[in-house]
């Protein structure tokens, strides 16, 4: 068998130098592999493990760039070795081997290679010749490929018609477009066109080369950004130039790329960032005609940029002139492009085309598209098409501007594999939520029926003297961990799945979901106060029944959790104090955007549905609508969710996509701050009296003002992303939750009767001091709210000033 092995090894080159003794030392280690036709030896990309030596067959090199099928190097067969270098360098393998006849190998290990090479050194100096050997034909074959590289430029060119969907927009711009083709059929000439990203530039140019030559006929696709890098080893080659009468053997830049494009289009795009070096030799090779081709150059117009790159001589080689003007400049075209995109979306994946609503098209028509023009508007849509579970598209399924970002350190949980586990697993947050539905259910029943048994009564003092307190200060620093747990919606949950409803949440409750929010708080929160909620069981289980119920109906009519997203006061205040939380669920929006195409977060996946929020976790950076499910931690197939420890307001100010009329709720929470800390303590037992009208008309009047003044300075919704006086008006939540839990000290068990006390021995005797346990909380919850309020709108004023 080592004579076997010993007769192979002696035709690789790597071991011309040794005597057959010492290939017979070294064929014991080497072992027999079989592989039959149609697989793969080595892949592309992975890191060879050993040495190989193809005894029997033929194995196709192939090379694969970025997404495309794999191209075929060459075909190589008995005597050729593979892996030397990975398995020296311990770099991953730069080819894919697949046999195309059943293949004998020959194969040793990593570590047997290395220490057959010490053993014996001239090895490498074998090895060191061979690869000098190769680097003529290598470079060749680099050469061979790019230019087959740039004649498949032309097959993926005729993608764009699917990537831009062949739609212009209105007539007008239809028939710009086709005016220009005729102009250029009736009067040969180069074309440059203009236009900022994402307007079409590439779809114009392979829609005139297309009606102008077949699509069978060369388009060659160039990009000027790597013209110099790409092309310069290869700018020159002999070729015969006609001049009028004569012909003369001249030396042209780039003619080989001419030569390549003959008979259909050359393509250059972003040819303004050429060198100028190089722009001057394109300009002599286009003005000499070597090749007859259709030269398009394209440049990209930035809004702020007005300079552009393109030198004189170059600029006359073009007659035509195209401008494509900017979408946000031509609004007319928007509803045409979206009607046919969504319909081309709907054919290609056997869907009715979904209906837009007059909100959602009023979002895309107010837009502006800054950054990618339509490319951007097409994202919008197929982004919403797929997101949308109805055939109905509104503003909960359009996602515009930047994705979230990565501000400051943070500290992923999820990389404590017991965190991770529970998180993935869902089995502990689902029994919890079900302990919780339980327990919720016999409160309500008991403070109803049962509020005499003394048993309720602790319940029915917890609820009020604990729950309500610790919510308001969890939730400033763990967020809407409530929520998670939160019985509403376990019980919600529940019905939704015997109705599962269908209709989407109308867009004026979107659109006006805060002015809802703020005011059922409102009503809740004065009727609580005017009935002295605090000291009636029978009242509290009443309120607890109806906003159960008035839950379950939002659940029976519209899907996910519409109730905790647009009308829960519970939800609403516990998601603006907990903007500025520890914690926060994101997601690294460059997996998500490029590497997701089924939107699991959103849409759910198996028995775990998707965001109950209507979240779509690449462009989630704030705590407002997150309610710490965990939904999309169990969904995600990629590894992008994280689950995050960070800096305590610091998203306050980096705030972009937050609902900017939460600001009208902050108003009215700070607004009522007064009456209730400081008129509520008057009010009688009894209803209707003289100091209850007085409350309430002090407690709406606060109200109103405080709402009007938040709306009045923040101005919401003049912009996409949170402006300066949205963020000041959110760097006030600390102060606003100080207040909260001022007020919510008073139903706290035992507190008022507690005392503090200090003492000192000073000059005149033992001196000491005393204050109510109340007052000292209080007056330390003031404190604190004011002391991070300052802070956190400094910190707003300083970012902005960076900015």
């Amino acid at each position: 068998m080592n004579t076997e092995k010993a007769y192979y090894l002696a035709k690789v080159p790597f071991f011309a130098d040794l005597t057959p003794q010492e290939i017979e030392e070294i064929a014991v280690d080497f072992q027999w592999e079989t592989y039959p036709k149609g697989e793969l030896i080595l892949e592309q990309g992975q890191k060879p493990a050993s040495f190989y030596v193809l005894c029997e067959g033929l194995v196709e090199v192939q090379n694969k760039n970025g997404e495309r099928s794999p191209a075929s190097v060459k075909t190589v067969g008995s005597g050729s070795v593979f892996g030397e270098l990975s398995v020296l360098m311990g770099k991953p393998f730069q080819e894919t081997l697949l046999c195309m006849e059943k293949c004998r190998v020959l194969s040793i290990t990593a570590a047997d290679f290395a220490r057959i090479l010490l053993e014996r050194p001239l090895i490498y100096l074998s090895i060191i010749g061979q690869l000098s050997e190769t680097l003529d034909e290598a470079n060749q074959l680099l050469s061979e490929t790019k230019y087959r590289e740039v004649l498949r430029s032309a097959i993926k060119l005729t993608q764009y018609q699917d990537k831009f969907y062949g739609i212009w927009g209105s007539v007008k711009t239809t028939k710009e477009v086709e005016r220009k083709y005729e102009e250029i059929q009736h009067h040969p000439g180069h074309l440059l066109i203009k236009g900022e990203r994402g307007t079409g530039r590439q779809m114009i140019a392979w829609y005139l080369h297309k009606n102008l030559f077949g699509e069978i006929a060369p388009f060659v696709l160039v990009d000027g950004l790597r013209f110099d890098h790409q092309w310069g080893s290869l700018k020159t080659d002999k070729i015969e130039i006609n001049n009028s009468e004569e012909s003369s053997s001249s030396q042209l830049p780039y003619a080989k790329l001419f030569e390549i494009a003959a008979g259909g289009t050359l393509f250059i795009q972003e040819i303004d960032r050429i060198s100028p070096a190089t722009q001057i030799e394109l300009a002599q090779t286009i003005k000499a005609q070597p090749y007859p081709c259709f030269v398009i150059g394209s440049i990209q117009i930035e809004p702020r940029v007005r300079e552009e790159g393109l030198l004189p001589e170059l600029h006359k080689c073009f007659t035509h002139l195209h401008y494509i003007i900017p979408l946000r400049e031509r609004k007319r075209d928007i509803p045409i492009l979206v009607q046919g995109i969504l319909e081309k979306l709907a054919q290609k994946n056997h869907r009715k085309t979904p209906v837009v609503t007059a909100e959602a098209t009023q979002l895309l028509l107010s837009h502006h598209y800054r950054q990618g023009n339509v490319t951007e508007l097409i994202q919008v849509l197929e982004r919403s098409f797929f997101l949308a579970s109805q055939d109905t598209i509104g503003l909960e399924q359009i996602f515009f501007g930047p994705t979230s970002e990565k501000v400051g350190q943070k500290v992923n949980l999820l990389r404590w594999s017991p965190i991770e586990q529970i998180l993935k697993d869902g089995n502990f947050l689902r029994v919890i939520r079900q302990i919780a539905a339980v327990l919720f259910l016999f409160l309500i029943g008991g403070l109803i029926f049962a509020s005499h048994l003394p048993g309720m009564l602790k319940a029915f003092a917890l609820v009020w003297g604990l729950w309500w307190p610790v919510i308001t200060l969890i939730s400033p620093s763990l967020g809407r961990i409530w929520c998670a747990v939160c019985p509403f919606s376990t019980i919600m949950d529940f019905v939704q799945n015997k109705f599962h409803p269908h209709r989407p949440v109308p867009d004026f409750i979107v659109k006006y979901d805060y002015l809802i929010v703020t005011v059922l708080f409102l009503a809740i929160f004065w009727i609580e106060i005017v009935t002295q909620m605090h000291t009636n069981p029978l009242f509290t289980g009443l309120l607890l029944l109806v906003m159960q119920l008035a839950a379950i109906v939002v659940s029976v009519l519209y899907p996910r959790h519409a109730w905790c997203r647009h009308f829960c006061p519970l939800g609403g205040f516990i998601g603006t104090a907990s903007i500025g939380s520890l914690l926060e669920v994101r997601s690294d929006p460059a997996v998500c955007l490029n590497k997701c195409t089924t939107f699991e977060c959103y849409v759910g996946k198996g028995e775990v549905k998707g965001c109950p929020m209507s979240q779509h976790l690449p462009y989630l950076d704030n705590n407002l609508d997150c309610k710490l499910c965990f939904n999309c931690v169990q969904n995600c197939p990629h590894g992008s969710v994280q689950v995050n420890l960070r800096v305590p307001a610091r998203e306050v100010w980096n705030l972009t996509r937050v609902n900017q009329g939460y600001a009208v709720f902050m108003g009215v929470l700070l607004g009522i701050l007064f009456p209730i800390n400081y008129l509520e303590p008057l009010q009688p037992s009894g209803l209707l009296s003289q100091l209850h009208i007085s409350f309430s008309m002090a407690y709406f009047s606060f109200a109103v003002l405080g709402g009007a003044l938040g709306w009045w300075f923040a101005r919401p919704f003049k912009t996409k992303a949170a402006s300066l006086r949205t963020k000041l008006v959110f760097a006030l939540t600390p102060l606003v939750i100080a207040g909260h839990i001022i007020y919510q000290l008073n139903f706290v068990p035992g507190l008022q009767s507690l005392v503090l006390g200090a003492g000192y021995q000073g000059p005149g005797g033992f001196r000491s001091f005393f204050i109510s346990a109340s007052a000292a909380a209080k007056g330390s919850a003031l404190v604190i709210g004011i002391f991070l309020a300052s802070i956190t709108i400094i910190f707003v004023l300083l970012k902005r000033r960076k900015k």
